[in-house]
């Protein structure tokens, strides 16, 4: 094992590969540290970093992995100051690593399975108030793993045989004195190291014992305080420490100093906020810190003065991101802030506000995740509160007296558990029932006052069981609900539970009794405004009905969600009934109209990350893809999707077992041998590479044109009149008042695309024009008929003639009926969302990923079209090509290198002689600790420009691949 060879200071690595934190501040000194480190993990399996609070264990650990992590084949950095509950720490490891988690093996099974034989660095990060579970959890996993390599940091060492903990020895004396400088220059850029005052420089840094910590807070009051005043200062802090216990450690002792020093220079209120602020587990925003912190002193006005003014002495750290700026607390303070809270006797009072700050938020979220994503990105705007929330409710469960909060948390949490799993790759629903079992284990401390808080929380348990694939355990839990529901009248939970019995007992295979449940959850729902719950009911009993062959109820209940879905104007809503519509299709031997609702379906739930609906549209692409004639292309999407499950905890629902083994037996007869290569192959496709391979192998070949579908996500606008949405990036769709053009209403395919023409020719086109475009070669007198009957059957499509008129011989689309044309829409917010990133405006990443959502695909994708097109479809690819190397490079330029790479792939996706894109993808690889990846990349790459060029690369290209080639 080696280390690349470092100056005395390292420049700022915020490209942060294999999961590291970035530092936006440079890594000064601790060359020798980082040699030694290197030498002795080449020797010993567990090295544990040992040290005081702020002696820059972390830090230190951070660089060392960055050094080192080329070496192995995975590198998982695990922060553990968050979490609170011991029986987290595997599940914090396997997200860290990335590995899926199995549902027929518990999660330490699953570590030791995936990480085997492999050459694996894990990261611990901030070990000492997990230590026993940590020690017990790295002891089996170096036992079973034999290629495993465990760097720690803790204030202790773990205690487990074959460890080897080493302190952290004080930053050197120069090293010591440039971070001083450094972070001052930070607080106060006119600040520099002088003869007059290195003398006292060199004093504080002595007496601070080289700690990085206290050296920081130190600098951080050079804005008030000259070295001379600080050197003073700290003198007066350390005769205080001489009462203090004689056995403490020295270093613990002067950290300590240094904290109450710091924490002496606060005024009365600034240290009742930072006291109060410890409560927060991970970041928090200006909100939370004004409901749960305000009180006598503080009044809410007083929050953002205060927090500001403990940012600038840098014992609150503020991190800039897309929406609003949030905060945390460096570990150290936060564990002093809770030790002053305590001696205070103030910690329950605010345990208390943060726990039902964080219940309330939950519960006022919720009802927005039902179902998913009710506002496009919520999931990611509320998903940095997530470890509050984890802490609020631990908290809950285990605090005497609050058995009610605990079965609100289990209630309320189910969704964040739910859409988390997509988000974090990787399953949350185990967590969820851990924390659900739990609580109802104090259900009796509510039953006789609050029975409906145990109901809900038993639906949740159910939820997460018919997640899982445990239809027993659900229909159990689900049956208890619904007995508490029906005895205390809750007519909305009756129903929300009635559909998912109805539905459990449909994979169980009780047709009957399921529609017996559906039928009374559907004859509820019908005396309820309009209502998610509605959507459950309708889904289940139109699965119901397509199981029993009565296919007419399926299309009545399947009628009755889109309009539920109008009505509430939910992506989910529409994005199932696509889903519903296309199994129906299937059933009804309609396959193009089945590939159009699917496909609609299928882009929709990408976007909103819907694991669960996602699974279920590719489960009927398999289906379709089958039926065509393609087996190896199905098994590939079937080990697709079973891999999509796996990451995110789920099971296959039971439903589609006989379908499946149908498709399994009839593919190995056919493949042979060549079935598990498929099936392999797909389970490592990228999710984009998923979505490409269902749309090719699903999609028609030989159509004039893809089926219509439904308007998925309407918009929020409320017009007088008639309406017209068209979509054209990609597939074409027309709407007139948010109903689909039915296909033969057409006349031809003439017609549509003379739509699309006139749209992109706003100021009108002559009928000379349109014949030229689209009639090159024929005679005038075929050039003013064929004019007059495409336009003909153009006007009656539309149902308005008056839609289409003609203003001195040249022929428009009336601009008043136009409420969306994708292609504009792109085009005017591409451009504004890219002059919004080179602002740095907030919300410009945000932005900018809405934007290129909207190109589904290259302009009239698949419709037969003439070559008018062409230099449209030109410029709007060249647009989104470099609206996505421009979104590319700001994920990179912030670290979020995974981001990255999967931009950079949709790039290539569209270009695949894209240069500059191939060489950002095996940067992002390579700064992932994916060596392998990106050389196996520029391979495909160099044959593919060989094979369409004739050349190969060159440049930068190829002096990485042969620098990556000489270091593996």
């Amino acid at each position: 094992m080696t280390v690349t060879p470092q100056t005395a200071v390292f420049p700022s690595d915020v490209s942060a590969p294999w999961g590291l934190p970035a530092y936006l501040t440079r890594f000064i000194g601790r060359a020798g540290e980082l040699r030694e480190i290197a030498r002795m993990l080449a020797t010993t399996r567990l090295l544990t970093l040992t040290g005081a609070g702020g002696s820059g264990k972390s830090r230190l650990a951070r660089e060392a992995a960055a050094c080192l992590g080329a070496e192995f084949a995975s590198v998982g950095w695990v922060d553990l100051a968050p979490i609170t509950d011991p029986t987290l720490v595997a599940q914090q490891v396997i997200t860290a690593l990335r590995f899926p988690d199995r549902l027929s093996a518990t999660v330490v099974e699953s570590l030791v399975t995936c990480i085997g034989d492999g050459h694996v660095l894990i990261v611990l990060d901030n070990c000492e108030h997990l230590i026993d579970s940590c020690a017990s959890l790295m002891e089996r996993l170096l036992h079973e793993c034999p290629r495993l390599c465990v760097l720690a940091t803790s204030r202790e060492a773990l205690g487990i045989s074959g460890e080897t903990a080493w302190l952290v020895p004080e930053l050197a004396g120069g090293d010591a004195v440039l971070l001083f400088v450094e972070r001052a220059q930070a607080a106060l850029p006119s600040f520099t190291a002088t003869e007059g005052n290195i003398a006292a420089l060199s004093e504080i840094c002595r007496r601070l014992d080289g700690i990085p910590l206290a050296i920081e807070l130190a600098a951080a009051r050079i804005r008030v305080l000259s070295p001379e005043q600080i050197a003073d200062r700290l003198g007066d802090a350390f005769k205080l420490l001489t009462t203090g216990s004689r056995t403490a450690l020295p270093r613990h002792r002067t950290l300590r100093g240094t904290m109450d020093w710091s924490y002496g220079l606060l005024d009365d209120r600034e240290q009742r906020l930072l006291r109060r602020l410890s409560v927060f587990a991970g970041t928090f925003g200006l909100a939370a810190a004004e409901a749960v912190c305000s009180g006598a002193p503080l009044d809410v006005e007083d929050i953002l003065d205060g927090v500001a003014a403990l940012v600038d002495k840098s014992l609150v750290v503020m991190e800039s991101g897309d929406a609003e700026a949030r905060y945390h607390l460096l570990e150290t303070v936060r564990q002093y802030g809770v030790e002053l809270l305590t001696e205070s006797r103030e910690l329950p009072e605010y345990r208390v506000r943060h726990a039902e700050y964080f219940l309330n938020f939950a519960e006022r979220i919720t009802p927005l995740l039902i179902g998913g994503e009710h506002e496009p990105g919520l999931v990611a705007r509320v998903s940095p509160d997530f470890d509050n929330m984890r802490a609020a409710s631990a908290w809950a469960l285990n605090e005497p007296n609050r058995a009610a909060e605990a079965l609100r948390f289990a209630d309320g949490l189910f969704w964040y558990w739910y859409c988390m799993g997509f988000w974090l790759k990787s399953g949350q629903l185990r967590e969820g029932r851990q924390y659900v079992t739990a609580a109802l284990s104090r259900a009796s401390e509510v039953q006789a006052d609050q029975p409906l808080l145990v109901a809900r929380a038993l639906l949740a348990s159910g939820l997460i069981a018919i997640a899982e694939g445990d239809n027993e355990h659900a229909r159990d839990e689900l049956t208890t609900s619904l007995s508490i529901a029906r005895e205390h009248g809750d007519d909305v939970l009756r129903a929300y539970v009635l559909a998912k019995l109805g539905g459990t007992y449909l994979m169980l295979g009780n047709q009957a009794k399921a529609m017996e449940l559906l039928g009374e959850g559907y004859e509820l729902s019908q005396h309820f405004p309009p209502q998610m719950v509605s959507s459950f009911v309708g889904f289940w009993r139109g699965c119901a009905a397509m199981d029993s062959g009565d296919l007419e109820l399926a299309r009545a209940m399947i009628d009755h969600c889109v309009e539920l879905g109008r009505t509430l104007q939910h992506r989910t809503i529409f994005a199932h009934a696509s889903t519903q519509r296309g199994r129906l299709m299937l059933l009804e031997g309609k396959p193009e109209e089945a590939f159009g609702h699917l496909r609609e379906a299928i882009r929709v739930h990408v976007d909103m990350g819907d694991v669960w609906g996602l699974a279920i549209d590719f489960d009927c692409m398999v289906f379709l893809i089958a039926a065509r004639g393609r087996p190896f292309d199905a098994v590939r999407l079937m080990g697709a999707v079973d891999q999509l499950r796996r990451r995110a905890g789920m099971a296959t629902p039971s439903i589609e077992h006989d379908k499946r083994e149908q498709v399994i037996v009839a593919s190995k007869q056919e493949l042979g041998p060549e079935f598990d290569r498929a099936y392999d192959e797909g389970g490592a496709l990228s999710m984009e590479d998923v979505v490409a391979l269902a749309y090719d192998a699903g999609g028609t070949q030989t159509a004039e044109y893809r089926a219509p579908v439904f308007d998925s996500e309407p918009e929020l606008v409320e017009s007088s009149g008639p309406a017209m949405r068209v979509l054209a990036l990609g597939a074409l769709q027309v709407f007139v008042d948010n109903e689909p053009i039915d296909a033969a209403a057409w006349g031809s395919a003439r017609s549509r695309e003379l739509l699309v023409y006139l749209l992109l020719h706003p100021e009108g086109r002559s009928k000379e024009q349109v014949g030229l475009a689209f009639w090159p070669e024929a005679s005038t007198a075929q050039v003013r008929n064929n004019v007059h009957v495409t336009l003909h059957r153009l006007r009656k499509a539309l149902r308005n003639p008056d839609w289409i008129f003609a203003v001195n011989d040249r022929y428009r689309v009336d601009p008043s009926i136009v409420l969306e044309f994708d292609v504009t829409t792109f085009e005017r917010d591409v451009v504004a969302a890219r002059k919004a990133l080179a602002r740095n405006e907030d919300g410009a990443v945000a932005a900018l990923e809405r934007t290129l959502s909207l190109y589904r695909s290259d302009l009239l994708d698949g419709e037969p079209v003439c070559d008018w097109h062409i230099p449209f479809r030109d410029r709007l690819q060249r647009q989104f090509v470099d609206a996505l190397m421009a979104l590319g490079a700001r994920h990179t330029s912030e670290g979020r290198h995974a981001k990255a790479a999967d931009v950079y792939r949709r790039v290539l996706a569209r270009d695949d002689l894209h240069e500059e894109a191939a060489l950002a993808l095996m940067r992002a690889h390579t700064r992932l600790g994916e060596r392998a990846q990106a050389l196996r990349y520029y391979r495909r790459f160099a044959e593919r420009m060989q094979r369409e060029l004739e050349t190969e690369p060159g440049g930068e290209l190829a002096h990485l691949y042969e620098e990556l080639k000489e270091r593996s």
